[in-house]
């Protein structure tokens, strides 16, 4: 296995537009960050235009705890287009853990990723709508939001699109 194969199998998650094969995908939290890191360098040393190896190696040194990394190599690849990065980059900022916390720039990072059309970008910026994360709540803009990230297949859009309907904004749910 190559070096980008090899980051691909250790750091692609199931929801990055950006994944080359959907069926081999890793989740956050079954990451193994040292295996990954190295070849996730690697792969960005042998392609560096490859916004999906950024991102993968942002993924990497996130699960590894080193968020300064972490940020450095979703920026990279925001920069190259990548609107999962743009998601992840949104939630360093909203956590603010080893690293700044701002609502307000995790909130536009969520939206940028929204208007890029990633569902996950969709849910995080419809949650950050509903709760008032980085601004005033907006009901019926974290609905849209919502309805968008459902019919984009989003299962926990769907379903805080119901928690928002009965309780009304403030639902408390997480983008994380």
């Amino acid at each position: 296995m190559g070096t980008i194969e090899s980051c691909d199998h250790l750091a692609s998650a199931p929801w990055d537009p950006d994944a080359p094969d959907a069926q081999r995908t890793i989740n956050f939290r079954e990451l193994r960050p040292t295996a990954a890191v190295a070849a996730c360098r690697a792969a960005v040393a042998e392609a560096p235009r490859l916004r999906r190896l950024h991102f993968q190696l942002g993924r990497a040194y996130d699960r590894r705890g080193a968020n300064q990394d972490a940020f450095e190599a979703y920026r990279r690849a925001a920069e190259l287009g990548s609107g999962a990065a743009k998601v992840n980059i949104g939630i360093l900022y909203q956590q603010g853990q080893r690293f700044e916390k701002s609502e307000a720039k995790a909130r536009a990072w969520f939206r940028d990723a929204a208007e890029m059309g990633i569902p996950e970008g969709m849910y995080c910026y419809a949650v950050a709508l509903d709760n008032g994360i980085g601004g005033s709540p907006d009901a019926a803009a974290a609905r849209t939001w919502y309805v968008k990230a459902t019919e984009r297949g989003t299962t926990k859009a769907r379903d805080a699109l119901v928690r928002l309907e009965l309780d009304g904004t403030g639902t408390g749910l997480r983008c994380d």
